[in-house]
Protein backbone atom coordinates (compact mmCIF):
# COMPACT_ATOMS: atom_id res chain seq x y z
CA UNK A 1 0.00 0.00 0.00
CA UNK A 2 1.61 3.28 -1.29
CA UNK A 3 1.82 6.00 1.90
CA UNK A 4 -0.70 8.57 1.39
CA UNK A 5 0.85 12.53 0.75
CA UNK A 6 0.26 13.92 4.27
CA UNK A 7 3.03 10.75 4.77
CA UNK A 8 5.26 12.09 2.78
CA UNK A 9 4.53 15.76 3.11
CA UNK A 10 5.96 15.25 6.49
CA UNK A 11 9.05 13.45 5.30
CA UNK A 12 9.46 15.93 2.93
CA UNK A 13 10.09 18.81 5.36
CA UNK A 14 12.31 16.62 7.43
CA UNK A 15 14.51 15.36 4.63
CA UNK A 16 13.73 19.55 3.10
CA UNK A 17 15.68 20.94 6.49
CA UNK A 18 18.75 18.16 6.35
CA UNK A 19 19.49 19.13 3.03
CA UNK A 20 19.40 22.79 3.58
CA UNK A 21 22.26 22.32 6.21
CA UNK A 22 24.41 20.48 3.01
CA UNK A 23 26.67 23.12 0.91
CA UNK A 24 26.70 21.44 -2.65
CA UNK A 25 28.69 21.94 -5.01
CA UNK A 26 26.25 21.74 -8.12
CA UNK A 27 23.58 24.03 -8.83
CA UNK A 28 21.44 25.54 -11.42
CA UNK A 29 24.04 26.30 -14.15
CA UNK A 30 23.98 30.32 -14.96
CA UNK A 31 24.23 29.57 -18.16
CA UNK A 32 22.81 27.00 -21.08
CA UNK A 33 25.83 26.53 -22.57
CA UNK A 34 27.17 24.19 -25.89
CA UNK A 35 28.11 20.99 -23.17
CA UNK A 36 24.59 21.81 -21.78
CA UNK A 37 22.65 21.44 -24.95
CA UNK A 38 24.93 18.49 -26.01
CA UNK A 39 24.42 16.69 -22.73
CA UNK A 40 20.76 17.54 -23.10
CA UNK A 41 20.50 15.68 -26.01
CA UNK A 42 21.24 12.49 -24.39
CA UNK A 43 18.83 12.87 -21.77
CA UNK A 44 15.50 14.04 -23.55
CA UNK A 45 13.79 15.15 -27.36
CA UNK A 46 13.23 18.41 -26.57
CA UNK A 47 15.84 21.59 -25.67
CA UNK A 48 16.81 22.56 -22.05
CA UNK A 49 15.47 25.47 -21.15
CA UNK A 50 14.88 27.70 -17.79
CA UNK A 51 11.75 27.03 -15.84
CA UNK A 52 10.84 28.97 -12.56
CA UNK A 53 11.05 27.71 -9.37
CA UNK A 54 7.69 29.09 -6.94
CA UNK A 55 6.53 28.12 -3.76
CA UNK A 56 3.79 26.40 -3.70
CA UNK A 57 2.37 24.54 -0.33
CA UNK A 58 1.61 21.15 -1.83
CA UNK A 59 5.28 20.94 -3.56
CA UNK A 60 7.28 17.72 -1.93
CA UNK A 61 10.91 17.71 -1.47
CA UNK A 62 12.19 14.08 -2.56
CA UNK A 63 9.06 13.40 -4.07
CA UNK A 64 8.21 15.87 -6.65
CA UNK A 65 5.83 14.02 -9.05
CA UNK A 66 3.65 13.10 -5.76
CA UNK A 67 4.08 17.25 -5.23
CA UNK A 68 2.82 18.12 -8.77
CA UNK A 69 -0.40 15.67 -9.01
CA UNK A 70 -1.36 17.09 -6.01
CA UNK A 71 -1.17 20.28 -7.19
CA UNK A 72 -3.22 18.92 -10.68
CA UNK A 73 -5.69 17.06 -8.46
CA UNK A 74 -6.70 20.58 -7.08
CA UNK A 75 -5.73 23.11 -9.29
CA UNK A 76 -5.88 21.55 -12.64
CA UNK A 77 -3.04 21.49 -15.25
CA UNK A 78 -0.65 18.14 -15.90
CA UNK A 79 2.59 16.67 -14.83
CA UNK A 80 5.77 17.01 -17.47
CA UNK A 81 8.36 14.46 -16.86
CA UNK A 82 11.66 15.61 -17.67
CA UNK A 83 15.47 16.20 -16.37
CA UNK A 84 16.40 19.02 -14.37
CA UNK A 85 20.53 19.63 -15.34
CA UNK A 86 22.86 20.66 -12.46
CA UNK A 87 26.00 22.25 -13.02
CA UNK A 88 29.50 21.61 -11.53
CA UNK A 89 31.23 24.45 -12.66
CA UNK A 90 34.14 23.54 -14.84
CA UNK A 91 33.42 19.87 -13.34
CA UNK A 92 30.45 17.71 -14.38
CA UNK A 93 27.02 18.22 -15.43
CA UNK A 94 24.72 15.63 -13.35
CA UNK A 95 21.23 15.13 -14.99
CA UNK A 96 18.37 13.78 -12.48
CA UNK A 97 14.89 12.77 -13.03
CA UNK A 98 12.08 15.37 -12.42
CA UNK A 99 8.55 15.78 -12.43
CA UNK A 100 7.01 19.94 -13.09
CA UNK A 101 3.72 20.98 -12.83
CA UNK A 102 1.90 22.47 -16.49
CA UNK A 103 -0.53 24.91 -15.51
CA UNK A 104 -3.50 26.12 -17.55
CA UNK A 105 -1.72 28.08 -19.77
CA UNK A 106 0.42 25.49 -20.56
CA UNK A 107 3.82 26.85 -19.11
CA UNK A 108 6.15 24.88 -17.23
CA UNK A 109 6.42 25.96 -13.52
CA UNK A 110 8.75 23.72 -10.42
CA UNK A 111 6.61 23.74 -7.28
CA UNK A 112 9.77 21.41 -5.30
CA UNK A 113 10.94 23.54 -3.05
CA UNK A 114 14.63 23.66 -2.80
CA UNK A 115 16.99 24.15 -0.16
CA UNK A 116 19.43 26.10 -1.69
CA UNK A 117 16.65 28.64 -2.78
CA UNK A 118 17.64 28.59 -6.63
CA UNK A 119 15.01 30.12 -8.18
CA UNK A 120 14.78 28.48 -11.35
CA UNK A 121 15.99 25.19 -13.20
CA UNK A 122 17.50 23.76 -16.62
CA UNK A 123 14.65 21.03 -17.56
CA UNK A 124 14.81 19.05 -20.01
CA UNK A 125 11.46 17.54 -21.10
CA UNK A 126 10.77 14.15 -21.92
CA UNK A 127 7.56 13.36 -23.70
CA UNK A 128 8.46 9.41 -23.79
CA UNK A 129 7.52 9.05 -19.80
CA UNK A 130 3.56 10.21 -20.11
CA UNK A 131 1.27 11.32 -18.10
CA UNK A 132 0.85 8.10 -15.93
CA UNK A 133 4.41 7.07 -15.93
CA UNK A 134 5.29 5.67 -12.27
CA UNK A 135 7.97 7.97 -11.07
CA UNK A 136 9.51 5.23 -8.30
CA UNK A 137 10.61 3.29 -11.70
CA UNK A 138 12.71 6.42 -12.91
CA UNK A 139 15.75 6.22 -14.62
CA UNK A 140 18.99 6.71 -12.55
CA UNK A 141 20.86 10.34 -12.58
CA UNK A 142 23.11 10.49 -15.66
CA UNK A 143 26.56 12.58 -15.36
CA UNK A 144 28.76 13.82 -18.20
CA UNK A 145 32.47 15.14 -17.45
CA UNK A 146 32.77 19.01 -18.07
CA UNK A 147 36.57 19.52 -17.57
CA UNK A 148 38.70 18.90 -20.74
CA UNK A 149 42.25 19.60 -20.78
CA UNK A 150 44.07 20.94 -23.41
CA UNK A 151 45.87 18.36 -26.05
CA UNK A 152 49.42 18.52 -24.54
CA UNK A 153 51.02 16.60 -27.37
CA UNK A 154 52.84 19.15 -28.99
CA UNK A 155 54.42 20.26 -25.02
CA UNK A 156 55.47 16.71 -24.30
CA UNK A 157 57.01 16.61 -27.23
CA UNK A 158 59.37 19.74 -26.49
CA UNK A 159 59.90 17.92 -23.15
CA UNK A 160 61.07 14.65 -24.90
CA UNK A 161 62.88 17.11 -27.13
CA UNK A 162 65.27 18.13 -24.36
CA UNK A 163 65.98 15.37 -22.48
CA UNK A 164 69.49 14.64 -22.50
CA UNK A 165 69.87 11.12 -24.21
CA UNK A 166 70.73 8.95 -21.11
CA UNK A 167 67.44 10.74 -19.06
CA UNK A 168 65.64 9.67 -22.26
CA UNK A 169 66.95 6.22 -22.47
CA UNK A 170 65.91 6.01 -18.51
CA UNK A 171 62.79 7.20 -18.54
CA UNK A 172 61.14 5.75 -22.01
CA UNK A 173 62.69 2.52 -19.93
CA UNK A 174 60.12 3.46 -16.56
CA UNK A 175 57.53 3.78 -19.13
CA UNK A 176 57.90 0.36 -20.79
CA UNK A 177 57.97 -1.16 -17.18
CA UNK A 178 54.32 0.41 -16.44
CA UNK A 179 52.80 -1.06 -19.84
CA UNK A 180 53.39 2.70 -21.30
CA UNK A 181 54.70 4.36 -23.81
CA UNK A 182 56.78 7.25 -22.67
CA UNK A 183 54.63 10.22 -23.67
CA UNK A 184 51.81 8.11 -22.01
CA UNK A 185 53.61 8.29 -18.90
CA UNK A 186 54.50 11.67 -18.78
CA UNK A 187 50.60 12.84 -19.95
CA UNK A 188 49.87 11.14 -17.00
CA UNK A 189 51.99 13.10 -14.83
CA UNK A 190 50.15 16.42 -15.72
CA UNK A 191 48.02 17.90 -13.49
CA UNK A 192 45.21 17.95 -16.06
CA UNK A 193 45.15 14.48 -16.68
CA UNK A 194 44.91 13.43 -13.11
CA UNK A 195 41.72 16.37 -12.64
CA UNK A 196 40.39 14.15 -15.43
CA UNK A 197 41.60 10.22 -13.92
CA UNK A 198 39.55 12.10 -10.42
CA UNK A 199 36.18 13.17 -11.84
CA UNK A 200 35.80 9.99 -14.06
CA UNK A 201 36.45 8.00 -10.82
CA UNK A 202 33.87 10.43 -9.16
CA UNK A 203 31.20 9.89 -11.63
CA UNK A 204 31.93 6.15 -11.62
CA UNK A 205 31.44 5.83 -7.59
CA UNK A 206 28.24 8.01 -8.23
CA UNK A 207 26.52 5.80 -10.48
CA UNK A 208 27.34 3.19 -8.23
CA UNK A 209 26.12 4.72 -5.08
CA UNK A 210 22.70 5.67 -7.08
CA UNK A 211 21.93 2.04 -8.04
CA UNK A 212 23.16 0.72 -4.36
CA UNK A 213 20.48 3.30 -3.10
CA UNK A 214 18.00 2.20 -5.65
CA UNK A 215 18.10 -1.11 -4.97
CA UNK A 216 17.80 -0.51 -0.91
CA UNK A 217 14.73 -1.10 0.21
CA UNK A 218 13.07 1.89 2.25
CA UNK A 219 10.53 4.54 2.64
CA UNK A 220 12.24 8.35 2.89
CA UNK A 221 15.14 6.67 5.23
CA UNK A 222 16.95 3.55 4.10
CA UNK A 223 18.90 1.15 5.65
CA UNK A 224 22.93 2.14 5.49
CA UNK A 225 24.28 -1.50 4.18
CA UNK A 226 28.22 -1.70 4.86
CA UNK A 227 28.50 -1.03 0.37
CA UNK A 228 26.32 1.90 0.74
CA UNK A 229 28.69 3.36 3.80
CA UNK A 230 32.28 2.76 1.67
CA UNK A 231 30.85 4.18 -1.24
CA UNK A 232 29.66 7.42 0.33
CA UNK A 233 33.37 7.75 1.91
CA UNK A 234 34.62 7.15 -1.36
CA UNK A 235 32.15 9.49 -2.97
CA UNK A 236 33.35 12.31 -0.06
CA UNK A 237 36.72 11.53 -0.60
CA UNK A 238 36.93 12.06 -4.54
CA UNK A 239 34.67 15.09 -3.93
CA UNK A 240 37.00 17.17 -1.49
CA UNK A 241 39.84 15.90 -4.10
CA UNK A 242 38.47 17.70 -6.82
CA UNK A 243 37.29 20.63 -4.34
CA UNK A 244 40.97 21.49 -3.42
CA UNK A 245 42.57 20.95 -6.79
CA UNK A 246 40.09 23.07 -8.70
Amino acid sequence: MGESYQYKKRMSEEHFRAAALDQPEETTPRAITAPINTFAAKLGQEPARYVPVVNDAMGLYGWCSDGVLEKVKHDGGCIRFGWTIWEWPRVLLTGEFHAVWVNLTGDLIDITPKPHREDRIVFVPDPSYSADFDFDKRPLNKRQRLYEPEDPTAEIAAQIARMKPAQRVYERKRATRAGVTLEQSLRNKRPHEQMVRIIDDFIRVCDEYDKEVDATPGMGYIQATPKLRGLLMEKLRLQEQLSLAR
